[in-house]
């Protein structure tokens, strides 16, 4: 078995859940799964009464003991203990392909409702545990369509291709399918908004700048899969006729050309899936790729200059009314907004406003559509409206990545309405407003090495919740979160800690399990067979009390050493544990050390608000060199108390694993039925010494089935030791390369945060400097317009004056 690590890999503590010999068995070595004490459920059937009302006793012939109902009941009750038991152990080692085919489809439907976690470790457990099964082969596809979810990409590849490649009649089904999703991995799907950077690259304005300096803002994102992978499946698409494509593999294939640019090879593949006459509007997968392929058909019309022809595929999105599911939805908002532009790039902004118009406030695309909007009404010179739609962005989405552009279009759209100062209130604000988030990033990036080594030891300190927000202020993490290096360098901080921290827990829970598997009532270890291992505890209690009534029916009175041992097995089932108790005494020490963290963490909080406050009046304070410091601090305190909490899990799995009680009881309770047996008379008539003899019967048979009960745990546990043996050596491995590339990562995270947090000033500075360059704008057009307003009066003086001279020539001339 194959145990995989990796950022994402937390699907389970160990590959298949150690899923070994029956259909359900659960080996669960934490606390709470295991049944052991009187603390564990029993099923309904197994639980025997200690008190009861008499029952009705059994007819005897006159002369002869009578024995009392309670005797009967509780040689009953222990007869269907050991019976459940007998049966258990008599069922199959191995699960039938029913079960098996159950199990599938359990998997199956936690996949379709979004549990995919939760299927994972199902289809990761019949791919392990049954292979060469038929639903092994499906839960193969199935497992990689899980992991697709869960963003485990090259893994999910790996099952696909593993799939594409077996031949079995299982796996041919799963063929074009596995193709499919190969394709799409091969030309992963873009980010949410149709947009590589979402509300900013569909604004006009930069895709105008982008394109005069020859860029391509909807480049598609990189493949997943090598240059000869890709090639293969060009090659196997190729020889599948296309009437005998399914419609998944028909979409995935037209998308794949239409992100390769074949636009036109694109829209004939998806021509041919989506007749113009085929209605579309229902919930079912198939339909949804219908629904995709008419707007991806319409993409590659519009990028091949068919306008019109890409306008009636749009239309057909938006005409569709029966879209229950959010991705219905999101097509069609798609679909509008696709539309809105084909119109606002043709001129026609009317229609551009109408499809704006119909992006609901829920959806994610309404920012960029209020802003998309505003430019419309600009083009069209509704100055009014487009100040109105961008009052509206900035009242809804204060925090949207195109805040910052509305605001300097709603200062460029007063200029255009010589309404000079307003603009100029809109400008300086921008300007303040970004001036003071500069402020408070700037200083702390002028001190170089200690900048670094500070960042450095924030990292460090928490690398799985480190966040852009705990360096950069709270109004420039939009952004900072459109800088890829930025985010780039989170992630690889967060993931080598998720990754770090995965590895520590599964070595302490792999250490959990071993002492689990040493664990010398190893029935309990399984849910199943331990409920019936402490049934059969109950069963042997009832035999001593049947035993007990039926020398009462002989006449022979219980001996004080027989009631003595009878209450010492009573209180052995009614007394908790003493080494659990002491399970939770071992936790406090724990106290002090959080009490430590906090006072650290506090202290670390009030140095960060000082410098803040420091840097805001700008007299520099020395403050990287001691936060460091404190960083550092806390993490090795944190770290310290997180190997304290490992270690006490350890410790409580060693005393539950170890705990003396249910060998005590169950040697209190032969050695009450041993004595019980000793007081047996001779004789006895007919009456009695049936029940006797069935008693006598049943403790060999209560014997019998605990001994099956230990042979089953220990053919379970012998595949789960050479399992545990392996994954350690596997984790051993992993712990190593780990220990290698963390430095690296460290430094190189460190490097990149620290270089983003450089790119948020030099952003920040931008929009300053853009501000800045909006106020001049505002400045040349106030000067534009004073001289306009010079120039105007100079030529109406210049007419009075020649109306003047004009009318003194007159005057002359008619004095004359």
């Amino acid at each position: 078995m194959s145990f995989r690590t990796s950022a994402h890999a937390a699907l389970a503590p160990l590959p298949g859940n150690l899923s070994l010999g029956t259909s359900a068995p659960l080996f669960a070595p934490l606390p709470g799964n295991l049944s052991l004490g009187t603390s564990a459920p029993l099923p309904a059937a197994l639980r025997a009464p200690v008190l009861a009302a008499p029952g009705p006793r059994v007819p005897a012939t006159p002369g002869e003991p009578v024995v009392s109902g309670d005797a009967v009941r509780l040689l009953s009750d222990a007869e269907d203990a050991i019976k459940a038991a007998e049966q258990l152990t008599a069922a199959a080692a191995t699960p039938s392909p029913a079960e098996l085919a159950e199990r599938l489809v359990a998997g199956q439907v936690q996949l379709e409702g979004g549990d995919a976690e939760g299927a994972a470790i199902i289809f990761l457990d019949l791919l392990e545990n049954a292979p060469g099964t038929p639903a092994a082969v499906q839960a193969r596809y199935y497992l990689g369509e899980a992991l697709l979810l869960l963003r485990m990409r090259r893994w999910a590849s790996e099952c696909f291709s593993l799939t594409l490649a077996d031949a079995s009649p299982e796996a041919r089904r799963l063929h074009q399918r596995s193709v499919a999703r190969l394709l799409e991995l091969a030309a992963p799907a873009r980010a949410r908004g149709h947009a590589r950077k979402q509300g900013l690259s569909v604004m006009p304005e930069l895709r105008a700048r982008m394109q005069s300096v020859g860029l391509d803002g909807d480049r598609g994102p990189g493949s997943e899969l090598s240059a000869l992978d890709v090639t293969r499946l060009r090659g196997w698409v190729a020889a599948v006729p296309t009437e005998q494509r399914i419609p998944e593999l028909r979409y995935a294939w037209g998308r794949f050309l239409f992100l390769s640019k074949e636009y036109a090879e694109a829209l004939t593949e998806l021509d041919g899936m989506v007749p113009a006459d085929l209605p579309l509007g229902t919930s079912a997968p198939a339909w949804r790729s219908l629904l995709r392929a008419v707007y991806v058909a319409g993409a590659a019309a519009a990028a091949l200059g068919r306008l019109d022809d890409a306008i009636v595929r749009f239309d057909r999105i938006v005409a569709t009314r029966t879209l229950p599911g959010p991705a219905e939805q999101e097509i069609r908002e798609l679909a509008w907004m696709a539309r809105a532009r084909v119109f606002h790039d043709r001129g026609d902004y009317d229609g551009a406003l109408l499809s704006y118009r119909s992006i609901g406030r829920a959806s994610p695309l309404y920012a960029s559509a209020l802003y998309e909007i505003a430019w419309t009404l600009l083009r069209a010179d509704r100055h009014e409206a487009a100040l109105a739609a961008l009052d509206q962005l900035l009242r809804e989405t204060p925090h949207s990545p195109a805040a910052a552009e509305a605001k300097s279009l709603r200062g460029k759209l007063q200029i255009r309405r010589r309404n000079w100062k307003a603009a100029e209130d809109e400008f300086a604000a921008l300007r303040r407003h970004f001036d003071d988030q500069y402020k408070a990033v700037a200083p702390a990036l002028a001190v170089g090495s200690d900048a670094l080594d500070y960042v450095a030891a924030v990292i460090r300190s928490d690398p799985r919740h480190f966040a852009l927000d705990t360096l950069v202020p709270r109004a420039a993490i939009p952004l900072a979160r459109n800088l890829p290096r930025a985010v780039q360098a989170e992630r690889l901080a967060r993931e080598t800690g998720e990754t770090e921290h995965l590895l520590r827990e599964t070595l302490a829970l792999l250490e959990r399990m071993e002492i689990a598997a040493a664990s010398p009532e190893r029935a309990l270890l399984f849910t199943d067979l331990g409920a019936h291992w402490q049934a059969l505890d109950r069963a042997g209690r009832d035999l001593g009390e049947a035993g007990e009534a039926l020398l009462l029916a002989v006449g022979r009175s219980p001996t004080r050493a027989l009631t003595d041992m009878r209450s010492a097995v009573d209180a052995l089932f009614e007394r908790p544990s003493k080494q659990l108790r002491r399970v939770s005494e071992m936790g406090e020490p724990l106290a002090d050390a959080r009490a430590e963290t906090t006072a650290v963490r506090a202290r670390l909080h009030g140095l960060e608000y000082m410098h803040r406050e420091s840097s805001r009046r700008g007299s520099p304070d020395p403050f990287f060199q001691e936060a460091a410091a404190l960083r550092s601090e806390l993490g090795a305190l944190e770290d310290s108390l997180a190997d304290a909490h490992r270690g006490l899990q350890t410790a409580r799995a060693t005393l539950r694993f170890t705990d003396p009680l249910p060998g005590t009881r169950r040697d209190a309770i032969a050695a009450h039925n041993l004595v019980v047996g000793n007081l047996w008379p001779a004789g006895g008539g007919d009456g009695v010494r049936e029940p006797w003899q069935r008693r006598q019967r049943l403790l060999i048979r209560l014997d019998a089935a605990r001994k099956r009960l230990a042979a089953a745990a220990q053919a379970r546990l012998a595949r789960a030791v050479v399992v545990l043996k392996e994954e350690r050596d596997n984790l051993a491995r992993y712990r190593d390369e780990l220990e290698a590339l963390r430095p690296r990562a460290e430094v190189t995270a460190a490097e990149a945060v620290h270089a983003g947090v450089r790119d948020v000033a030099a952003d920040l500075r931008y929009w300053t400097i853009r501000a800045d360059v909006g106020l001049l704008d505002v400045a040349w057009a106030t000067k534009e317009a004073e001289l306009e307003q010079a120039r105007d009066l100079e030529r109406t003086r210049d007419r009075s004056l020649k109306n003047i001279d004009r009318a003194v020539n007159e005057a002359l001339e008619d004095s004359e």
